[in-house]
């Protein structure tokens, strides 16, 4: 069964203010120090631009200003252009997961395109520069299509669960998780549109970020530029990507990059600086971006979320919240129903029922 082997948060580690420093060292022992922190002296920090846009039109032009701002401040700088590269769409097979619990494997997607060569990249690159135009108030699908991709082989918590069943069982056979995966990482996020219709493009671009534990440093929305190419006739948005790349640079030499400051807009929400709220009928006030769980308060006449320090601590952007993610999954949607031998019988029906229509390809 998925998640069989996954340990359990106890009520008491959820209730402790000291949660996450707790549950990272139930899986890791006690010396653990957040993983990756160590960094080599002199190392030269590589930045990876990713842009989501048309060849050398907005998205690119703010994506390559940035790296060079990151150059500048000593960065090594490579971009890729996602429109070069074939990525499927996630069929949610869950052969990734089933590799991490069961095999203590590595959580390598089985699908067969070019995910794995960008992946490599992603796992080399310190720091993130994504950029992506706005397309129906989002980013693009291509990039949603790579969000799926590298979320839950990519978990960080999952990681770290598949990488300590490994060690415990002794595993040596087989390829475990890259341990690329555990170095601290920065990322700054663009979001590029031409109107009003915004809503969802940097909250989605956040996504990217959330299951390999990137520390976001910076987000900022360029707007108003629907023309080809036009920004780079638009001096202020330059000066701000670069800005932005320097920033990413500069984080990366700190002792601890996670503790890197925050430079654009603060948000509603306080953990991750989302705009994005989720008000239920009963009033229950959820972050969009991060899945906090708070109160809306008012103050000097704006809006701000109020956290307590469990909702602190089980934040999606949070490793103890990724833990607490995987109990949930183990304990309430994968936990097996009494009645499961009835499913064939049950859905069979269903299979009978209408063909789907195909396209006819030569």
């Amino acid at each position: 069964m998925i998640c069989s082997n996954v340990y359990s948060l106890s009520d008491k580690n959820i209730n402790d203010g000291c949660m996450q420093i707790e549950v990272v060292s139930r899986f890791l022992g006690k010396n653990w120090d957040v993983p990756g922190i160590e960094r080599k002296a002199g190392k030269r920090v590589k930045v990876l631009g990713i842009s989501c846009g048309r060849r050398g039109s907005n998205t690119e032009i703010l994506v390559k200003e940035a790296l060079m701002g990151a150059k500048e401040a000593g960065a090594e700088v490579q971009i890729v252009r996602l429109q070069d590269y074939n990525i499927k769409p996630c069929t949610g097979c869950n052969a990734c997961v089933v590799d991490l619990f069961e095999r203590a494997g590595s959580g390598d997607c089985v699908l067969k395109d070019d995910v794995a060569f960008l992946d490599d990249l992603i796992m080399d690159a310190d720091g993130i520069i994504l950029g992506s135009p706005i397309y129906e108030k989002s980013p693009t699908g291509q990039l949603k299509s790579l969000n799926d991709r590298m979320g839950p082989g990519h978990d960080y918590a999952f990681r770290l669960i598949s990488k300590k069943i490994r060690e415990e069982k002794g595993i040596t056979e087989g390829k475990g998780v890259d341990e690329r995966a555990f170095k601290p990482r920065v990322a700054s996020l663009f979001a590029v549109g031409g109107s009003d219709w915004v809503e969802l493009a940097l909250p989605m671009l956040h996504l990217f970020t959330v299951s390999m534990q990137m520390h976001v440093v910076d987000k900022q929305l360029f707007n108003w530029v629907a023309l080809p190419k036009v920004t780079c006739l638009k001096d202020d948005m330059l000066a701000r990507a670069r800005k932005s790349g320097q920033h990413v640079a500069e984080s990366l030499k700190l002792e601890n990059p996670l503790e890197a400051e925050y430079i654009g807009e603060p948000g509603v929400c306080d953990i991750c600086h989302s705009e994005l709220v989720n008000i239920d009928s009963n009033m229950k006030v959820t972050c969009g971006t991060c899945g906090a769980t708070g109160e809306l308060v008012q103050e000097d006449g704006k809006f701000k979320m109020v956290y307590t320090d469990q909702a602190r601590a089980i934040a999606h952007t949070e490793v103890a919240g990724k833990f607490h993610h995987a109990d949930d999954l183990k304990n309430v949607s994968l936990k097996p129903l009494p009645n499961m031998h009835e499913i064939p019988e049950r859905s069979q029906k269903y299979k009978e029922f209408l063909t789907p229509i195909k396209p006819v390809r030569a």
